[in-house]
């Protein structure tokens, strides 16, 4: 969660907070303005981060070589600065972008891989893709949308 002047900017994290622990959303909302102790560092999540940071590095160097023009964006900047980098990836019909930095009003994130796909959008014959490199066998439920709710 971020404040930027008067509005407020959610990843897809503090929705999925919000969804499992509405308390969680509000203690956010506290930090924003007045910083929270921190726990210490488990050693459990550490290991779990660091393997999935491994398993995002190997997939990265197994395309890497075997695709067409493969963009690596920094995560070192602003993110107003990281999402203009992606438009300017996706406008220039990069094959992969890797670390896209995705804003659509108060929502804002990060994709581990966009791909390419022959489907045309705004940006011309091409559109791109969510290629997500996490270690779950499965998605939780929180981030599953049921078409069938939606109204008819």
């Amino acid at each position: 969660m971020q404040r930027t002047g008067d509005y407020l900017k959610f990843s897809a994290s503090d929705l999925g907070a919000f969804l499992s622990c509405a308390h969680k959303t509000t203690l956010d909302l506290i930090d924003l303005d007045t910083p929270l102790a921190r726990a210490k560092p488990d050693e459990q999540v550490e290991l779990i981060q660091d393997k999935g940071f491994a398993h995002e590095a190997d997939y990265l160097e197994s395309i890497r070589g075997s695709t067409g023009r493969l963009v690596e964006l920094s995560s070192s900047g602003s993110f107003a600065e990281n999402a203009a980098a992606t438009r300017a990836a996706m406008a220039g019909g990069a094959d992969i972008i890797f670390q896209a930095a995705l804003a659509e009003g108060a929502y804002i994130g990060y994709a581990d891989f966009l791909r390419r796909v022959a489907i045309p959008s705004v940006l011309g014959a091409w559109s791109y893709e969510v290629v997500d490199t996490k270690l779950a066998h499965r998605p939780k439920c929180y981030v599953v949308r049921n078409s069938r709710s939606s109204s008819h």
